[in-house]
């Protein structure tokens, strides 16, 4: 049974029973083609034969024959007969019908009442094929005219045909399976490649590829659909492993500071004022860890699809300010000036908690990377269907190189002031995934020594 579960095994099957089905159907249209070709030649020499005679017939009273113009002993070369009958049925010539070539009386009948009948006749020395006509004179029958002849030829021309058929009926089958499984066999080689590299595959080694040169047809694109998802997968791989080892990293720095400060607390007495710095310390990093496993969490919703979109009127006017009031304290006790450009009234279809967490994201990062006195910038324009909304500081800026990355995850400008300032290198990707999931994109723009700019970019409701 493990044979039948082959697909080359599978279609080279479907293909010898469609062929035995196609080649029987051909070779009975041939066989019954050539058998009816066959016979209508037959009996249209017979018709023409019995025309002939009609026309030298002689009637003796009202008996008609033909004495005296046909021979009246034997057939003419064993292979056909003449005969004549008069109106009872009486044979008045016969120039030798073979023996056991009985009158059929319902036939002779039909053909006295004005038909022509033709048949077969099964007789000692073979088959004959038999067209009794009648024989009229002034438009009355008299009587009726048989001609005959051998169907030995004829069957012979059938017969050999049968014989070829048979012989070359499963010599066909024969070599056309061979012919299959060749082809099935070089129609799915691509297929058992695929089906090795895939089995040599694991999560560890993501690295291998088809690289199969295949015309453009069903198995080229399979293989390359299978090396580009291959593609895929080994990307996917890579960030999932490095973002779980940035994770990583991210969990143990505040945990090893509170089990450091812990255990310095811990080695001596000491008093209640340094108790209490401790576990301000341990709070602070407490806090950190907070923030940072929600970020995480946050992003895993996003990842499998389980951080619901609410969507609702959301007043852009409305959104912004909102922001603004919120980190204002903030920026003030930084010393910076925060500068609001409103735009024309706008309404979105969006979930509003999202895009304040994306506002706050991206005005925190501006707080954090501007310098004492100076500007950050905050304003939106609708345009056309589109509302942008851009967020802009005067600070340090982005190298060029390092623009492309700043929204990867745990990806950092400036690795020890971020960590310094509590940073994980998540808010930005988070910023990214809810622009995206609004049908909205996020770029930024930055000149070094000038200041860094954010677009959000979403479509209207």
């Amino acid at each position: 049974m493990s044979a039948f579960r082959s697909i080359r095994v599978r279609l080279t099957l479907w293909y010898i029973v469609l062929l035995a089905i196609i080649l029987a159907a051909f070779s009975a249209g041939i066989y019954l083609t050539l058998r009816h070709s066959l016979y209508a030649n037959l009996d249209d020499s017979l018709e023409v034969r019995s025309e002939e005679l009609l026309l030298a017939v002689r009637f003796q009273v009202d008996l008609p024959t033909l004495a005296g113009v046909l021979p009246g002993e034997g057939p003419a070369d064993g292979e056909q007969f003449v005969r004549v009958f008069d109106s009872s049925g009486v044979i008045t010539f016969d120039n030798g019908a073979p023996s056991g070539s009985t009158t059929d009386s319902e036939a002779l009948q039909a053909v006295l009442d004005g038909s022509t009948v033709t048949r077969s006749l099964d007789v000692s020395d073979g088959t004959f094929r038999s067209m009794i006509v009648p024989v009229r004179r002034d438009g009355e029958v008299l009587g009726a005219l048989e001609v005959a002849r051998s169907e030995d030829d004829l069957s012979d021309t059938l017969n050999t045909l049968l014989l070829i058929l048979a012989i070359a009926y499963p010599v066909t089958l024969v070599v056309a399976s061979a012919g299959g499984v060749f082809i099935a066999s070089r129609a799915l080689a691509p297929v058992d490649k695929l089906t090795r590299v895939a089995q040599r595959i694991s999560a560890e080694d993501l690295s291998q590829r088809l690289d199969l040169d295949l015309p453009d047809d069903e198995l080229g694109r399979l293989a390359r659909t299978f090396d580009d998802m291959l593609a895929r997968l080994d990307t996917s791989f890579r960030q999932q492993r490095q973002f779980t080892a940035d994770a990583s990293h991210e969990l143990r720095t505040p945990l090893t500071a509170i089990k450091g400060q812990v255990e310095v607390a811990l080695s001596k007495d000491r008093e209640p004022d340094d108790y209490r710095d401790v576990l301000q310390s341990v709070n602070a990093e407490t806090d950190r860890l907070i923030r940072l496993v929600g970020s995480l969490l946050t992003l895993a919703r996003a990842d499998t699809g389980k951080l619901a979109v609410t969507l609702e009127a959301v007043n852009i006017a409305e959104l912004v300010e909102g922001a603004v009031e919120h980190v204002r304290p903030t920026v003030l006790e930084r010393g910076l000036d925060l500068q609001l450009a409103a735009g024309e009234p706008a309404q979105l279809r969006a979930d509003e908690g999202l895009l304040l967490q994306l506002l706050l994201n991206l005005l925190d990062n501006a707080t954090k990377y501007t310098p004492s006195g100076g500007t950050i910038s905050i304003g939106w324009a609708a345009i056309g269907s589109q509302v942008t909304i851009s967020v802009g500081d005067n600070g340090p800026g982005i190298a060029p190189e390092q623009l492309p990355h700043i929204f990867d995850r745990f990806y950092r400008v400036d690795t020890a002031r971020s960590r310094a300032e509590g940073g994980f290198g998540l808010g930005l990707s988070i910023s990214k995934w809810i622009a995206e999931a609004h049908g909205g994109t996020i770029s930024a723009t930055s000149t070094a020594g000038q200041g860094t700019t954010f677009t959000v970019t979403l479509p209207c409701s």
